[in-house]
């Protein structure tokens, strides 16, 4: 489940919404030729093409008011392209032919899901970092860096983790704090609020889990839970770190000698139980029919029930209501 792979595309949604690729280049008052060497890009049917065309536009028009959109343009079609290797390039040419910072604002984002896609993490970070050095509140570059380091982190590799817990945390705050970037319409905004934001929290859940800090990979992942409350990653992460804390909390309940703080203890465990039986109800219910989560859902079946008979005098009556209690709507 590539979860920073969505979250690129819902940054990137809200970067490009307000520049439909099928807007006309005509607004601005500008000369014939100047016009007619715009058009010559989007006429273009080739990447090659294209890259040629912007060049000598840039060339002969530096100043023109057709630039940001010839920009844009360029920079949405580059997002398109399916070969891994051959947007790497297109997106240094690019930041070589507009070197404007928002222009390379529309660029990077792009450029660093493309290395990360080819493997070059390693890139991909030094590409953002350094763009962030001037540009410390660019929320696309923020939220990519984070997806990166995400992916990363999934695959064994730490190195970047505390970066994108960095990274993170203050993409969480501009998103929180309202800040919308000025390139951001009220829909890409919008998209931020919902679609990223919740993204974020849930990759700092697994960022914060591989640091070794499991309280706040929890919170974060029960942010993300109410942000999202039908996907079922946020629950099945849940469900194994209050699994955790639960067997830790008998292990000390079972070492005690019998007494009062004997029994506080049992409360504790009790309480983290039904906070586990509850995580593995959402888990299992927003779970079914999803092919990547069968096998832990399958698992965690088997250790609900026997969860759940324990607290419930070895009776099963009343589960099925509890999963179905937590399945998504069904669709109209």
């Amino acid at each position: 489940m590539r979860r920073g792979s969505i979250i690129f595309c819902a940054a990137l949604i809200a970067l490009v919404a307000s520049a439909s690729a099928a807007q006309p280049l005509n607004q601005p008052k500008v000369s014939a030729d100047e016009q007619k060497a715009a058009q010559a890009i989007a006429a273009a049917t080739d990447s090659t093409a294209k890259l040629k065309a912007a060049t000598d536009f840039v060339k002969k028009y530096p100043k023109s008011a057709l630039r940001p959109q010839v920009a844009r343009r360029l920079a949405n079609h580059i997002s398109s392209v399916k070969d891994t290797a051959q947007k790497v390039t297109l997106a240094h040419s690019y930041q070589e032919i507009f070197k404007e910072p928002s222009e390379q604002e529309l660029i990077v984002p792009i450029a660093i899901e493309a290395l990360t896609a080819a493997k070059r993490a390693d890139d991909a970070f030094s590409l953002g970092t350094a763009h962030l050095a001037k540009n410390p509140d660019s929320l696309a570059v923020l939220v990519q860096l984070v997806a990166t380091g995400t992916d990363e982190a999934k695959n064994k590799n730490g190195k970047f983790v505390a970066q994108s817990i960095q990274f993170d945390t203050h993409a969480i705050e501009m998103i929180q704090g309202n800040k919308k970037p000025a390139d951001v319409d009220d829909a890409g905004w919008t998209s931020y609020q919902t679609v990223v934001l919740p993204s974020l929290y849930q990759s700092m859940g697994l960022l914060n889990l591989v640091s070794g800090d499991r309280a706040k990979a929890r919170a974060s992942y029960t942010k993300a839970s109410e942000l999202a409350p039908s996907d079922p990653y946020n629950f099945v992460m849940l469900a194994g770190i209050v699994n955790d804390e639960y067997q830790n909390e008998v292990k000390r309940y079972q070492g005690m000698p019998s007494g009062s703080s004997r029994d506080e203890e049992l409360k504790k465990a009790r309480a983290l139980l039904d906070a586990v039986i509850d995580a593995y109800a959402h888990a299992i219910a927003l779970s079914e029919g999803n092919a990547a989560l069968q096998t832990v859902r399958q698992q965690y079946i088997q250790d609900f029930e026997a969860y759940y008979k324990y607290r419930h005098n070895n009776s099963t009556a009343g589960m099925q209501e509890l999963i179905d209690k937590y399945k998504a709507p069904a669709k109209p």
